[in-house]
């Protein structure tokens, strides 16, 4: 059962310093599991020491203007919903054991030297193009969970979304950051990933990395390669990969590590020394149409889809490197690419 807060206004003040909002002095209880409280139209602000235990906060910002949530301490909350047009910001430390929230036309950004903690169970509700949740240099978003090879796994809807597999990660520690990274003298977009898998080897994960628009930093998404970094930094490889319509997708992923994006033009491709294995076909996994990315069309001479057991099908190469697959049984097949570049094989899952 919900409980709607009543409190002692010898703790909270409402409308302090001429500012609308609810804020708590240095020794008052606030929250426990079943509390809830609406802000409309205002700021929450916890001052000095006082920590929340559980509970939810709606957060309403039906006039458009700008409000805030304040922690002096890392605070812990189950639920924060965001609901109107304003844009909402932080200022500490959050973590969310259930869900963080967004309704109409919210958004969100993480003020200097913040972040927000995903508990275990905790997910991200509703972020869009239009609900954004954005960060200063060095802020983030993190969560750790458990992955299991085979199966999707969203890491509570954080922005990396992995599938298929042949390896189990284990214990995996995500974090969303935000900032523009360096990448050769050149400007990557502002949210970049780190991944810190327990088991980090012949993964073999197929990868989905999420970018809103608002991220790009001026960027053509169309024109966005993969970045991966394994000294923190300071030396990148082009991954490559292929742009959808708000991600960024890799096959064949064998270790993670720090992975940012930047225009694909910046480095030569890792194994620029064969062309052909940046090639990465998309969507993978598929019901319908494939597309051949990475490739200029007049460099593919024929192509070839083969089950694990040697067995060929029939498929026909259509023009920008596509073919359909909607005829074919669900499961795992290898379609070989021969190239002028040479020849690489590749594995498609359709998934019906």
């Amino acid at each position: 059962m919900k409980i709607l807060l009543t409190i002692l206004l010898s703790s909270i003040y409402l409308n302090a310093l001429g500012q609308k909002g609810l804020y708590v002095n240095s020794g008052a209880y606030l929250f426990n599991d079943n509390t809830s409280i609406t802000i409309k139209n205002g700021s929450f602000v916890n001052d000095n020491n006082v920590v929340l235990n559980g509970g939810s906060i709606l957060m309403q910002g039906l006039d458009g203007n700008s409000y805030s949530l304040e922690f002096n301490t890392p605070n812990t909350i189950n639920n924060l919903e965001l609901y109107g047009t304003s844009t909402f910001s932080l200022s500490g430390t959050l973590i969310v054991n259930s869900e963080l929230k967004f309704n109409d036309m919210a958004n969100f950004h993480l003020n200097t030297d913040s972040h927000i903690t995903l508990s275990s169970n905790a997910k991200i509700i509703g972020e869009s193009n239009s609900n954004t949740i954005t960060g200063e240099n060095d802020t983030y978003i993190t969560t750790t969970r458990n992955h299991t090879a085979g199966e999707t796994n969203t890491f509570g809807n954080i922005g990396l979304e992995v599938f298929n597999g042949t390896e189990s990660m284990g214990t995996t520690e995500i974090f969303r950051r935000y900032g523009s990274i360096n990448i050769d003298s050149n400007t990557a977009v502002n949210r970049y990933y780190e991944i810190n898998p327990t088991v980090n080897t012949n993964l073999e994960l197929d990868v989905y990395f999420y970018l809103l628009d608002v991220d790009l930093n001026g960027l053509e998404r169309s024109n966005l390669a993969a970045f991966r970094s394994t000294d923190n930094g300071n030396t990148f490889t082009n991954e490559g990969g292929t742009a959808g319509e708000s991600y960024h997708s890799l096959t064949n992923i064998n270790a993670f590590s720090l992975w940012a994006f930047a225009d694909s033009a910046v480095l030569n491709l890792g194994n620029a020394g064969n062309p052909i294995e940046t090639i990465q076909i998309f969507p993978n996994p598929s019901n319908s149409l494939v597309t051949i990315k990475n490739i200029k069309t007049i460099d593919v001479i024929s192509i070839e889809l083969t089950n694990p057991l040697g067995q060929k099908f029939n498929i026909e190469l259509l023009n920008e490197n596509s073919f359909y697959v909607q005829d074919l049984s669900e499961g795992i097949y290898l379609l070989n690419i021969k190239s002028k570049t040479g020849n690489t094989t590749k594995k498609l899952i359709v998934k019906k």
